[in-house]
Parts: structure tokens; sequence; C-alpha cells
């Protein structure tokens, strides 16, 4: 199976190992399965990966206050997540990116095969996307066909595995949840759709000066550095 940037350049997709999920994304899904978040990433002094939570614009969502203190809970956790998954040369540093998130439960009866769809069609600007395989209950796989420039692929996921695909040479993928003989099977399949930010970077810490030690007793003043 191709890996790593040389996989998302022949082929348009590579696998990734995922990090221990935070106990904030098992209990955020869990307590509202079927939300949607949005998180902006951008890249800061620290060489490092920022996630901030978008609010949903519009009419405010039901619950008020409590519902977004839980949103922002968890959007720290997924940034904790996302940090690590989608670390890598394939992501500009020098732009930002906005994700859009969704948490996709399916359940396939014992023997049968079941299509995993999309909660949304896919943004116009995407340009990755991450499936992340965080759960299951049951015997089973999730089964991958992926069409891109090295023609089409197959590949199986299982708990604890991703898949990262290149949008602008995938042009068609499909997902199929195979449950085995013994039993039913659930998964819990989370979406994060990747496209760069319209609006010029603001980040905080891009635009704050940043305070650093001088001489005996000083503070100066600069600003960070993109890599």
């Amino acid at each position: 199976m191709p890996t790593g940037a040389h996989g998302l350049r022949e082929h348009g997709f590579a696998p990734v190992v995922l990090p221990p999920v935070p106990a904030a994304v098992t209990a955020g899904f869990r307590d509202h399965p079927y939300r949607t978040l949005r998180l902006r990433m951008s890249w800061t002094a620290d060489d490092d990966w920022l996630f901030q939570y978008v609010p949903p614009s519009g009419a405010p969502a039901p619950g008020g206050p409590v519902r977004d203190l839980a949103d922002r809970r968890l959007a720290a956790g997924l940034g904790a997540l996302l940090r690590r998954t989608l670390s890598g040369p394939w992501l500009d540093v020098h732009a930002d990116w906005l994700i859009s998130l969704h948490r996709l439960r399916t359940l396939a009866p014992a023997g049968t095969t079941t299509r995993v769809d999309q909660p949304q069609p896919l943004p116009p600007d995407c340009e990755f996307t991450l499936l992340a395989l965080l759960d299951q209950e049951g015997e089973g796989s999730l089964r991958s066909r992926l069409h891109g420039p090295a023609g089409t692929s197959e590949t199986a996921l299982r708990p604890g595995q991703g898949l990262l695909l290149d949008r602008r040479t995938v042009t068609e993928d499909l997902h199929d949840l195979l449950a085995g003989p013994g039993g039913p099977v659930t998964q819990d399949l989370l979406t994060a759709h990747l496209s760069p930010a319209a609006d010029p970077p603001a980040s905080a810490l891009r635009i704050r000066p940043m305070l650093v030690r001088g001489p005996t007793g000083t503070l100066l003043h600069t600003r960070p550095a993109l890599r």
C-alpha cells in the first residue's frame, strides 16, 4: 500500500496511523452523535498547528452556551487528534485551512455489506480528506475503493487506522462496511475535509508581537516567522 507523501503524489491516497482517541472526542460524539464541527488550522512560530473552533454562522445552535461549550471541548479533543494525523509535507504551512468534521455511524447486519454514505456533499474547494476509523463493535472491516492517477485501488481499514485522500487527484471514492458472519457490526468513522481558508491568515499567533528575553532584565518584541 502507498505510504506518506510518495503515496499521495503517486496514488492520491496514503494510510495513516491514528493516535489514541481523546476522551473528549469519544464523549462528545456519544452525547451528540451526528453533529458537524468546523475548525481553523494555522501554522505557528512554534512549528506546530494551532486549531481554533469556528462557531456556526446564523442562528445560535439549540442549547445555547451549554451546547457551545460542549462543541468547544469536542473541538479541542479533535485538534489533538488531527495535529498528529494531518502533519506532513503535503500541507502548505503558509496557508490557513478550514476543516469540516463529521462523524458517521454505520450499522451492518451479520454477513452483509453496507454502503457508508457521506452526510453532506464534498466542499467544492476541498483539497484533502481524512477518513479516521475511531471505533468498532463487532467483527468487520471498512473497504475503500479509490480511483486516482494510478487507476482503481482497494484498501481495508480497521480501528486505529485512517486514510488520507488528495482530492485533487482522487476522482471517486466508495466505502463499504463488511460485517462478519458472527453478528452485526457498528463503526464510527470520522471524516475531515480540508479546504484553504478564503480570507487572509488571521491567526493571533501570526499577527501579535512575541516577547523574548534579551539582555538581563529586558524583554524584546519580535514577530514569529513562518518556516
